[in-house]
């Protein structure tokens, strides 16, 4: 059985990764920049395969992953048409992927703070998308 911080912590990277999954489909389809696709569409594997690992992971306990809140995805798709409705440059479409990244590190880094008795092995998960998400923001620069 999970402790309830271990749960927190997987329902937030199950949350952030759907989110980001999500986001970063509807992004691809506004770009009209190959090779920002090509390293958007990399994320988007990695995006779908942390959500699984969390999902499975609070399955195993006999958890469900709470779901990305309806209204907070529409919001979300909303503001990424409205955003690049008149602006598709991959400078732009680039800045939008960093901004959302680092929220994403910020909701993590925070969850894992808040969360000082979760398994080694739900820390590491977290940490490990941490790192993934610094390196992901660092690889957008070069499109700014």
């Amino acid at each position: 059985m999970l402790h309830k911080n271990d749960e927190d912590i997987l329902n937030t990277i199950y949350k952030n990764s759907r989110m980001a999954y999500d986001s970063t489909r509807q992004v691809i389809g506004e770009c009209p920049n190959e090779e920002l696709n090509e390293y958007l569409r990399r994320q988007t594997k990695h995006y779908a395969d942390i959500c699984s690992t969390a999902r499975k992971r609070l399955a195993a306990s006999g958890m469900k992953a709470q779901p990305v809140p309806p209204m907070q995805l529409a919001m979300a798709h909303v503001g990424i048409m409205m955003k690049t409705a008149a602006d598709k440059s991959k400078g732009h479409i680039a800045e939008l992927m960093y901004d959302g990244t680092n929220m994403g590190i910020v909701n993590i880094a925070r969850s894992v703070n808040r969360s000082s008795n979760a398994s080694p092995e739900t820390i590491r998960l977290a940490e490990n998308l941490l790192s993934d998400e610094e390196k992901y923001a660092d690889g957008l620069r070069k499109f700014l």
